[in-house]
This record gives structure tokens, sequence and C-alpha cells, in this order.
């Protein structure tokens, strides 16, 4: 088992578009189309929303099929609002079930219920496993905000292996909290996730993040102190060469930080440190750093500015 649900996803959407191509063929009236739809078509694609993760793209799709169903059965027009499909019966709509509304209301069910679970173990094990998922997504998003390079893909395709942790922020999504105690249950680590899914791309580094950038791959690899990267007089920052002869474990990721700090340090006292000038020593990804000294000579001493 890889958990790979793309089999899955695909034998649902095989599913619901032989049962509604025959609900299309039927005979049944416009009344019994939308009773057969609300409570058998959607309820068997719904089985396994508990523990399948669904993209957006995948309940337009499956709610664009049923939608063009009842369209068709209806004799309604291919423009016809899909609110007015959606809408309850009460406020002058067909009253016909949102995909999308029915999946978020299954995981919301699955993890109360699972929580609330009679049995302690139960619901212990439970409460274990989602925060031990959110926690994991927590840290994912702190490094994702410290390099602040690449997107955000490798957390999205982390919740497709973290079932709880999907339902509760399916929970936060809908706008909702869950409550235990009178307590919101890890609802500052959900801001942080969500905050990362909803990043295109990374925003702009700040002089903090960039000198951390730098710092964890040196650290890494067992530095004293920063002194352990200047020359015996302090005026220079050491080369390649000279850190391998001090850490043997030298990896691409720490020579590239040791370039960038070289660069960092050779800039003109006059200029200041804007978001261009830190664009610009990222840029740096070279792991055959110069070794003239004059570009690792230790110029700016001044304070900068982020």
């Amino acid at each position: 088992m890889d958990l790979n649900w793309k089999h899955q996803i695909q034998r649902m959407t095989g599913n619901l578009r032989n049962k509604l191509k025959a609900l299309s063929a039927s005979y049944a009236s416009p009344r019994q189309i939308l009773n057969i739809i609300r409570t058998a078509i959607i309820p068997s694609l719904a089985y396994a929303f508990a523990v399948t993760p669904c993209t957006p793209a995948d309940l337009i799709i499956w709610d664009n099929m049923k939608c063009r169903t009842i369209k068709h059965k209806l004799k309604l027009w291919k423009s016809t609002a899909t609110a007015m499909i959606r809408e309850n019966i009460s406020n002058f709509g067909l009253g016909a079930p949102s995909v999308c509304v029915e999946y978020h209301r299954r995981l919301a069910a699955a993890l109360t219920s699972s929580l609330g679970d009679p049995s302690a173990r139960h619901s212990n094990v439970t409460l274990d496993l989602l925060t031990k998922q959110i926690d994991h997504l927590t840290d994912l998003y702190n490094t994702f905000l410290t390099i602040r390079e690449g997107t955000n893909l490798h957390i999205r395709r982390q919740l497709n292996y973290f079932m709880r942790a999907r339902q509760l922020l399916s929970i936060h999504s809908s706008k909702l909290l869950l409550m235990k105690h009178r307590e919101k249950i890890l609802h500052s680590s959900l801001m942080k996730i969500s905050e990362a899914l909803s990043l295109r791309k990374p925003p702009p580094h700040t002089l903090s993040t960039l000198i951390t950038c730098i710092t964890q791959p040196l650290m890494s690899l067992g530095l004293n102190g920063l002194h352990d990267l200047t020359s015996p007089n302090k005026t220079h920052i050491i080369t390649v060469a000279q850190l391998k002869e001090e850490f043997p474990k030298v990896t691409a990721k720490s020579k590239i930080a040791l370039d960038r700090s070289a660069a960092l340090v050779n800039l003109p006292q006059v200029e200041d440190l804007t978001p261009g000038e830190i664009h610009k020593l990222l840029a740096y990804k070279s792991t055959n750093a110069s070794t003239f000294a004059i570009y690792r000579k230790i110029n700016n001493t001044h304070q900068r500015t982020s």
C-alpha cells in the first residue's frame, strides 16, 4: 500500500458517470430524478469521503456531472444557474445537494465522532494522531517560511497521508471551530498551516530569514560559532577548501551558505540591505565560491536595515 489515491478517484468518477448515465436513460420523472440523486447517488459517492483526499477540482467535476444530468432530465437550459439547482426547495430551488458541501460535512462528522467516541482509547488515539500530524505540518510551515524557496506543494502532498489533519483543515476551511472542554483545538497551528497553503509562492526574504538561511547549513557542520568561518586575523571569510579542512562532511548547501555569507559581509558599507540586495544574495547558488580575497573581505560592520 503506497497511499496513492489516484485509482480510487478514477473509480469514484467512473461509478458516478455510469450511474448518472443510466439515470439519464431511465423513464424516471423529474421529482424521482432529484430524489434518486439525493438519496442514492450522492451517498454512494460520499461513502469514502471521510478517508479519500479529494481535490477541489475533483469535487467540481463531480458537481458538474450531477448538474448536467439534472438539467438534461428537467429540460433546463445549459446556462441555468447552478445555484438554483443547489438551493433549497423552500427557497424556490431544486434542492440538489452540493458534492463539495457533502464532502466537508463527511470529514467533519468523521473527526468529531472519533474524538467523541465512547471508547476512551479510540478518542485518545484520534487526538494523539491529530496532534502529531498537525505538529508535523507546522514544522513544514516554519521551514517553508524560513527558507522561502519553492512552493507549498510538499505540504499539500502530506495531506494525502494525514487523514485526521485533513479532516480538521476541512472544518477550519468551512469557517467552523473544533472545540473540546470549551477550548479551541490546535487553532493557532491551523492558522499557520492555512496561511502556508494559501500562498502561491513564499513571501520575500527579510534580513532575519536571510541570516537563518545562511547560518543553518553552516551550523549543522558542528561550528562552535561564526568565528570559525573567518581567517585568523578576522578580516576575511574562509574558502570552501579551508572549510573542508576543518569539517570533512561539507555538503553542497554548506558551500552555498558560505558563499552567501562571504557576499553578505563583502557588501560596501554605504549600501543598504534592501529586498533587492537580499534577492541578489540568495541568487548565489554556486558551490565553487571565489577564492580571491577581495571577494571574501569583511567590509560591512555597520548596522543594516531589513
